[in-house]
């Protein structure tokens, strides 16, 4: 790297583009309030937020955790001291902590029945919905509304911290986590800690996804190291209740503790370590519920956010694009039974991703459960019927901890393209690309099928239909197994590069062994030649 360009350097500017972003809050950070100055700081945002992307992306290769900490503590300065990025989440959480202080059922009434303080400050989508998460959430939520003594500032700060403590808490076991899935540490800092995603919608929007993704990693964590079974079951059980008691998503991740027992490999440990493990989340699940007194009321409340309709989450997507030429045809009313059908199927078909990747954690053990885990988190946020960037904070810092695959690159670009979605007063991009949107979407899946369909053998009983004889049954495989004819490839060539190696020391020996000879013959003339 050129010393303009150092890891010193770097940190600065991300510093910079930290700053600018901050500054874009003061502008254009309210949606309630669009002043002249509301163009001025989208602007600052753009060119903020893509600095500071491009430099996270070239600290991609420093291999000092500390280091990349120490920077991401740096960057979020400025953050902390501007109004939330990207959403107006962290008023709707103030408001609903108030209805729990007044003793009213955040899972029956929206803010707007207290009515709450600083209700102006809510999304109107918010103020009249009641509250989709769980005891745990309702308990931070209250514990802000009453150390806050009736100020927003210190709420919003409130809320703030807990989201970062569960961003701190996510890095330390995840760190943990890679060392038992060689994975790397410092990527689990990079990724998972300082990048556009954590920094815009953990320190600055304070989601409870950060708590979410905290806990989950801790319990897989507890699942890999305590030393006995039963306990580490227990332990994980907890941090996955409690993990649930965020949002009813994180039990998504419990199956995959089971892989990463080494004790539960057989049937009959695998049924017991299931039992164990099931009981304490469920214990705890219900624990908090009690000491709440609300139950659990959000699995009532929780599917009135679907009522969002954008092409974000991909089946939502492919039901818009499917809606909008059904309108082109003169069937207007069609729309939302299309986007109801796309969502179902994409239901069945986040099942499928479930099940397929809990099989391929089962036998691959740690190193395979713990990015079968990341998938399947990530999965359930796309593949649901409503997905927004943070959603994706649990997934990413699952797969942080697992070691590099072939889509790390994408993952990576990815969660800092997320927060693009939004600008800073929270206004989604996506209301605004719909059709596009929908057709990228639609594209998108037409493409996976195909490249699936390009791979499922031809013939309707199950056979090739490339040539029989030898060659023709090894271009079947190589075009049918490209992953194969790539490892038999670095086989070869690793071969070829040994033979190389026995021929060079083959020529230095034997070179030795001629010049050996020769002063051999040189010797015994000599001897001849001698008057003695």
């Amino acid at each position: 790297m050129r010393e303009s360009l150092s890891p010193a350097r770097l940190r600065w500017l991300g510093l910079l583009g930290s700053a600018l972003m901050a500054a874009s809050a003061h502008l254009a950070g309210s949606a309630a309030d669009r002043g002249p100055g509301w163009a001025a700081g989208v602007g600052l945002w753009l060119v903020g937020a893509g600095g500071l992307a491009a430099v996270w992306w070239r600290l991609r290769t420093v291999a000092a955790p500390g280091w990349l900490l120490g920077t991401g503590a740096l960057w979020a300065v400025p953050l902390l001291l501007a109004p939330p990025l990207g959403s107006s989440d962290v008023y709707a959480y103030a408001c609903q902590g108030e209805i729990v202080r007044a003793g009213l059922d955040p899972y029956a009434v929206g803010p707007d029945a207290l009515p709450c303080q600083w209700l102006n400050w809510v999304a109107p989508s918010w103020r009249d919905t009641p509250a989709p998460y769980g005891s745990l959430w309702l308990l931070v939520e209250r514990f802000a509304a009453s150390v806050s003594a009736g100020s927003l500032p210190l709420a919003v700060t409130v809320l703030r911290l807990v989201a970062i403590v569960g961003l701190l808490l996510a890095t330390a076991a995840g760190a943990r986590l890679a060392r038992h899935c060689d994975g790397n540490p410092a990527r689990v800092v990079w990724l998972g800690a300082i990048g556009p995603l954590p920094l815009v919608h953990v320190v600055s929007g304070a989601h409870n996804d950060a708590l979410l993704a905290g806990l989950v990693v801790l319990g897989l964590l507890a699942a890999v190291e305590l030393r006995t079974a039963v306990g580490r079951l227990a332990l994980a059980g907890a941090a996955f209740g409690a993990a649930a008691s965020v949002k009813a998503t994180a039990l998504v991740a419990v199956p995959f503790a089971l892989a990463v027992v080494p004790w539960a490999r057989t049937g009959r440990r695998r049924v017991a370590a299931g039992a164990v493990l099931t009981g304490a989340t469920l214990g705890t699940v219900l624990l908090l519920a009690g000491v709440t007194g609300h139950g659990l009321g959000f699995v009532r409340s929780w599917p009135a956010t679907a009522g969002s309709v954008q092409w974000s989450s991909i089946p939502t997507g492919v039901g818009m694009a499917v809606g909008y030429g059904l309108r082109a045809a003169g069937r207007p009313e069609a729309f939302g039974g299309a986007v109801e059908v796309a969502r179902s199927l994409g239901l069945a078909a986040l099942g499928a991703v479930l099940l397929l990747a809990w099989r391929r954690a089962l036998r691959g053990g740690v190193a395979v459960a713990v990015p079968a885990a990341g998938v399947a988190l990530l999965a359930t946020a796309l593949l649901g019927p409503v997905f927004y960037a943070w959603y994706a904070l649990a997934g990413v810092a699952v797969l942080a901890a697992a070691p590099r695959g072939r889509l790390s690159a994408l993952l990576d670009a990815g969660s800092a393209g997320l927060v693009f979605l939004t600008l800073p007063d929270s206004l989604g991009l996506v209301t605004k690309t719909k059709v596009p949107g929908a057709l990228l979407d639609l594209a998108l899946v037409g493409w996976l099928l195909s490249r699936w369909a390009w791979r499922r053998p031809t013939d309707p009983a199950g056979r090739s239909r490339m040539p029989v004889g030898r060659s023709g049954e090894l271009a079947g495989r190589s075009r049918l197994a490209p992953g194969r004819s790539r490892m038999l490839a670095r086989r070869s060539r690793m071969v070829l590069g040994r033979f190389r190696g026995l021929a060079r020391r083959s020529r230095v020996s034997l070179g030795r062994v001629d010049e050996w000879r020769r002063r051999r013959a040189r010797a015994v003339i000599g001897q001849w030649r001698s008057p003695v």
